[in-house]
């Protein structure tokens, strides 16, 4: 099947690149300092930090159900948690665009049409964007950043003009074009055309729904990159863990890079730093951080593919 070779093909790749840089990043840090400090991790935070990050993920897929609620498009509770989760599978590719493979399932497991797909998981990458713009100014109130400034200056910039461009009638239209040329979209789904669902989601009411439980979703998210740091005995505040964390998210995800590979983990280090960290601590802090959260969704993502596949 095309959708899986394409979903494995990506996954090699991103992984093997990612195996590459960790390896140079772990040795840059002093790979000794590191695999002595990993040891001294307090082994019973673990459980926690996973099952925070799962309640995340519970988060975000009923964020999903109900953007296509919203389109008229109803399917169970466990159909679309499992659809969610398969998304994460590509969740690494630049911009997590390839979450956009959801939309293959949902039109072949529950007769979901692109055309109200494609715009709640845009819209869905639109508010992970606007809840971390929103949890670092709440955090700025605290902890002054410049760096932290400057990312919520660009993003907000980009928010307000793509959600001026989604309220435009012409601009979805322009949007579908341009997918349908692609060669992956013409021959899985040559019926993609134009539908009134960015407007509809678009609307006051379904935006302040959207984003309240992105908010959400990623306020778990953040406690869990809060416990990663008491796993590894760094108490920073909670505030401060989160603005370090999601500036660096952003700014990986800004860079178009799969999963911010390079950017993210090299802006955290050195945020970490400012604060007074070791290298070996604060390099230590990205790499449990980053398995803790995109690498634990990414393998999650992979089974639960897997699932939907065998079901399907």
């Amino acid at each position: 099947m095309q959708v899986l070779d394409l979903i494995k093909n990506k996954i090699t790749w991103i992984v093997f690149a990612t195996i590459v840089f960790y390896i140079i990043f772990i040795l840059i840090s002093d790979v000794e300092k590191i695999s002595e400090y990993f040891l001294q991790i307090k082994l019973e935070f673990l459980v926690l930090i996973v099952l925070l990050v799962f309640l995340s993920h519970v988060v975000k897929s009923f964020r999903q159900k109900e953007l296509l609620n919203v389109l008229g498009e109803k399917i169970t509770s466990r159909q679309n948690f499992i659809i969610y989760m398969a998304g994460l599978s590509l969740i690494n590719t630049p911009g997590g665009v390839g979450t956009f493979i959801k939309s293959y399932y949902l039109k072949e497991k529950c007769k979901i049409p692109l055309e109200k797909s494609i715009p709640v998981i845009f819209w869905e990458r639109y508010h992970d964007l606007l809840a971390g713009v929103t949890i670092i100014l709440a955090s700025l109130v605290l902890y002054f950043s410049l760096i932290s400034i400057t990312l919520v200056i660009v993003s907000s910039v980009i928010l307000i003009g793509i959600f001026l461009l989604m309220k435009m009638q012409s601009f979805p239209l322009f949007l579908y074009k341009k997918l349908s040329k692609t060669s992956f979209i013409s021959k899985n789904f040559p019926e993609v055309g134009p539908s009134k669902s960015f407007s509809i989601l678009t609307s006051s009411g379904n935006m302040t729904k959207g984003w309240l439980l992105s908010v959400f979703g990623w306020l778990v998210d953040s406690v869990a990159v809060y416990v990663v740091f008491l796993a590894l005995n760094v108490d920073l505040g909670y505030l401060l863990t989160s603005q370090i964390y999601f500036t660096s998210l952003g700014y990986g995800a800004l860079s178009l890079l799969p999963g911010g590979i390079g950017v993210h983990e090299s802006m955290q280090d050195f945020l970490l730093l400012q604060q007074g960290l070791e290298l070996h601590v604060a390099s230590s802090l990205v790499v449990l951080s980053r398995l803790s959260t995109i690498w634990l969704a990414t393998i999650l993502g992979a089974c639960f593919t897997r699932f939907a596949i065998k079901k399907h």
